[in-house]
């Protein structure tokens, strides 16, 4: 039993024992904003985005307090992902040209909207790593989400994103500056927000079918892509590695982007959230540029970015371990 507290282990760039309870909190913030100003009904699937979201919660919380395999907590999300793909029948149905797909039947849609929910959750979670990261990554891509929503029309989703960013602002600032008040968001918060960022990027590629103008958006996908490069990116890079190593790809290591940073950084982690933060701005505001790019263009050049820009980093940072060591 870990009674919602946080030891130190092979993937963690703290000392000591610190509460993760903040997952509860942003959680019960989140549920009962969204009750309040959504309404449900059978024409729309907010609901199946409650339970879902309640479901991987709960995966969430029961990790927290048992630690649980990674095999089995998968299996919790898949429960979480199949209720919202089943129930409210929510799935992707356009391609919007990438590989050459329009729009695709269910039978290619529901096993990619299942594959690509179940990513994200695990590289949202996999990026609550150090002290603001996770919940300065998902702010961000809620604002821009809830912006785009806006402009589409979709007042609904448009309020999700303001409910989820509200919620987790406060935590955000205790998380990254406070000192005696310390708390992570833990596994419980982390999943569920992975969730519901990955509910907002379906979405997105769904509503902007019909939306042409001044902020047309031609390339959906490669915009969604863009604006999660860095988590996506980075937990691909990380299970590739692990697997050609032999390990599993849920092995903790402190092999993670943010890792490097906090080497280059002296292990100061508000400099490696804001340094990511700002970077992962930038690949939002690359992929607002390039919105009407092709999609292969547009995915590409996030990879050939994220790659160089990863190189850079690796570089510094083991060129000053190599320095350290010989002291």
């Amino acid at each position: 039993m870990r009674n919602f507290v946080d030891k130190p282990n092979k993937r963690s760039s703290h000392t000591g024992c610190v509460p993760n309870i903040g997952g509860i909190v942003v959680f019960l913030a989140f549920l009962c904003s969204f009750l309040i100003f959504v309404r449900f009904n059978v024409q729309n699937e907010f609901q199946y985005v409650v339970l879902g979201a309640i479901l991987i919660f709960l995966v969430g919380i029961y990790d927290d307090l048992l630690e649980i395999s990674p095999r089995k907590k998968v299996k919790g999300e898949m429960l979480g992902v199949l209720a919202l793909i089943i129930g409210g029948g929510f799935y992707l149905s356009n391609l919007h040209g990438f590989l050459g797909f329009d729009v695709i039947s269910p039978w290619v849609g529901v096993p990619l909207t299942f594959i690509g929910l179940v990513g994200l959750i695990n590289a949202i979670n996999l990026i609550d790593g150090i002290d603001g990261l996770c919940s300065g990554v998902a702010l961000m891509d809620c604002m821009f989400f809830g912006f785009c929503f806006y402009y589409f029309g979709s007042i609904e989703y448009t309020l999700m994103c303001g409910v989820l960013s509200a919620s987790i602002v406060p935590f955000f600032f205790v998380n990254l500056f406070g000192k005696r008040s310390k708390m992570f968001m833990g596994d419980s918060g982390a999943l569920m927000v992975g969730f519901l960022l990955g509910v907002m990027a379906i979405k997105f590629c769904e509503v902007d079918v019909a939306v042409r103008g001044t902020f047309s958006v031609g390339a959906a996908p490669g915009v969604v892509f863009s604006a999660l490069a860095i988590p996506i990116l980075d937990t691909l890079r990380l299970f590739v590695a692990r697997s050609l190593r032999g390990a599993s790809p849920f092995s903790p290591d402190r092999r993670h982007f943010h890792h490097k940073l906090l080497i280059i950084y002296d292990g100061v982690h508000r400099k490696a959230t804001f340094t990511i933060l700002i970077l992962n701005l930038g690949f939002i505001l690359f992929g607002l540029c390039g919105r009407n790019w092709p999609n292969e263009v547009l995915v590409v050049a996030d990879i050939v970015l994220f790659s160089l820009m990863f190189y850079i980093v690796d570089f510094i940072s083991k060129r000053k371990l190599a320095r350290q060591n010989a002291r």
